[in-house]
């Protein structure tokens, strides 16, 4: 049975998981054509052994969604979806967090000057920040979509809270997992995680969005799907996503307004192979003035192959972490599966750098799930990561390198 990397969820106390594919439970139907749905993606990772635990043994990640949709008079599809997230993971804030220990002010260390002092700075894409301690572990709560919509023939336009055109039609390579991931996971296994693949300049926050209908035919010319979005103000802080200018002990961030983003996504078969790519573009405006900072740019692909049991892909993405010089942010990650009958087994490989924090590190990852009824998923794996962080001394700035591996079962449900 054929399996999608986007159907893995994880959910429980001890174990592993992937997912089924997507499943929605109908509430509500009536006479006029509505219908109500709602999704609930449960999923939980037990840590079995971690020589650098970030944040005890359990972390869990809930995703709850309503759907409505009906018709009007003249056939035009329209609704609303909102929907909600609920995560325990390390001391990550949206994501990102310190790495290493560099003041602002000493030798080289990321700073910014406001008001005659000097301030660390956070990375407005990366999240990273090298000089203020913050605190760890916690419950994130966070709004993730909250929009409403309506088909107008070509496409839907959406508006309100929710992804912009950039995270819309992301293509990576295969994974056993959602939560537990080497690009971009849900929950840090090993508290060093950094590499992330994904688009999210404008976070959930409230945008204007277009996406288009499919135009051609994948097993002839190809299928083609475009997206836009333009998003006035960014100043959410959520589960994946933190968009606030001030921290603990001063720390300041570069925020963003009028940030439009453009989607792409084309897919081909030809015989059993399957082939998809997408690209992403976000350039927006920085709001607080603050001399260094600018507007964000960032772009991303990806790429997707599939033949039978076999998949593979990558991703990559670089932004400039709306830091007028010396601040670039890059990562990408490949990764290659397995699908023998309920089994899905995967590798991935994940890097990235920072060069506003002179960060930089790698992720890799060994996992297998399997597919239980059909909403159940269940599995694990080892995953492993190292990262060399810059550290202050009397001569100048040192990197030092720090690594970790963590032994995980992952367990998830779909309702």
């Amino acid at each position: 049975m054929k399996r999608t990397s986007s159907a893995i969820i994880v959910a429980a106390l001890s174990g592993a998981l992937a997912g089924p594919p997507a499943f929605s439970q109908s509430i509500l139907n009536s006479t006029d054509g509505g219908q109500a749905e709602v999704r609930i993606d449960i999923g939980a990772v037990w840590l079995a052994g971690n020589d650098a635990a970030p944040s005890g043994e359990f972390l869990y990640d809930i995703d709850a969604e309503l759907a409505f949709e009906s018709f009007t008079d003249s056939g035009r599809r329209w609704g609303f979806v909102l929907g909600g997230r609920v995560e325990q993971d390390s001391g990550r804030r949206g994501w990102g967090g310190r790495v290493g220990h560099c003041p602002a002010g000493s030798v080289d260390c990321a700073s910014a000057l406001v008001e005659g002092s000097g301030r660390a700075v956070r990375a407005g894409v990366s999240g990273f920040q090298s000089g203020v301690s913050e605190s760890g572990g916690g419950v994130r709560l966070a709004l993730q979509s909250g929009y409403g919509f309506l088909d107008i023939g070509w496409g839907e336009v959406r508006v309100g809270y929710g992804a912009g055109a950039a995270d819309l039609d992301p293509e990576r390579g295969p994974s056993a997992f959602r939560l537990s991931r080497a690009d971009g996971g849900r929950v840090d296994l090993t508290g060093l995680s950094g590499a992330r693949t994904r688009n999210l300049s404008s976070g959930n926050a409230f945008k204007l969005v277009y996406r288009s209908i499919a135009i051609g035919q994948s097993s002839s010319v190809g299928s083609l799907r475009i997206a836009s979005s333009f998003t006035p103000r960014i100043r959410d802080c959520g589960v994946d996503h933190c968009a606030w200018q001030a921290g603990p002990a001063g720390l300041v961030s570069p925020v963003f307004d009028n940030v439009w983003e453009f989607g792409a996504r084309y897919e081909i078969l030809r015989g059993e192979n399957e082939f998809a790519f997408s690209l992403g573009f976000s350039d927006g405006a920085e709001a607080t003035g603050i001399a260094g900072f600018t507007g964000v740019r960032t772009q991303d692909a990806g790429f997707h192959w599939s033949r039978g049991p076999v998949s593979a892909g990558a991703r990559w993405l670089r932004s400039n972490n709306g830091i007028a010089a010396d601040g670039a942010y890059e990562a990408w990650s490949v990764s290659a599966a397995y699908e023998y009958g309920a089994w899905l087994t995967a590798f991935e490989l994940a890097r990235f750098s920072d060069d506003l924090v002179h960060v930089d590190g790698q992720t890799l990852q060994l996992s297998a799930s399997r597919l239980i009824g059909e909403r159940w998923v269940l599995g694990g794996g080892i995953q492993a990561a190292s990262r060399d962080e810059p550290v202050a001394t009397p001569l100048g700035r040192a990197q030092i390198e720090l690594s970790g591996t963590a032994v995980f079962a992952e367990l998830g449900w779909q309702f």
